[in-house]
């Protein structure tokens, strides 16, 4: 088994996840799925960007580009520390989800901002982006929802990420 999800290839990575193995699972996905948006996000801002009738803001479409791939980065690193969360059964199975909604919330404004810098033929691309971004938000939402349940009512920890996710419980929850 490789150290890092990342050392395997795709079909790997799919097959451990359909393994009786508990990790990888639902929110390393997420995260894996939220990089992926993020990389075609990326593609899709220097494809316009290349265009030569690109009439956006150049400086604009780079400072996304460069977000998105950031961004990318750190939801890899998520997916592995989701594995290492869950085998050590540590706070960092609350934290590491709610790390996972936060930045595909964050993919999500990045694509809002891409909207009038693409042109027709890679705007599916962009709401492809967008869709698996939203997923990927929402799924790691349910693993918070379900891990904070486990916690005692009274843990300082369960009150402290209850405020600090009502906002994506909202805004997720009012889309299903």
């Amino acid at each position: 088994m490789p150290d890092s999800i990342w050392d395997s290839t795709l079909g790997q990575f799919r097959d451990r996840l359909a393994s009786t193995e508990s990790v990888p699972a639902g929110v390393s996905t997420a995260a894996v799925s939220a990089a992926f948006a993020l990389s075609l996000l990326e593609k899709v801002l220097a494809v316009a960007a290349k265009r030569k009738n690109f009439s956006g803001d150049l400086a604009l479409a780079e400072s996304l580009i460069v977000q998105a791939r950031e961004q990318a980065l750190d939801l890899s690193l998520l997916a592995d520390r989701d594995v290492i969360a869950y085998r050590t059964r540590s706070r960092e199975m609350i934290a590491v989800p709610i790390d996972v909604a936060r930045a595909a919330v964050q993919g999500l404004a990045l694509c809002e901002q891409a909207k009038h810098l693409v042109h027709a033929l890679v705007a599916p691309d962009l709401e492809t982006a967008a869709a698996l971004l939203t997923a990927a938000a929402k799924s790691a939402l349910l693993t918070v929802d379900f891990n904070l349940q486990q916690l005692p009512e009274d843990h300082p920890y369960r009150a402290e990420a209850t405020v600090e996710l009502t906002p994506l419980w909202q805004r997720f929850r009012a889309d299903r």
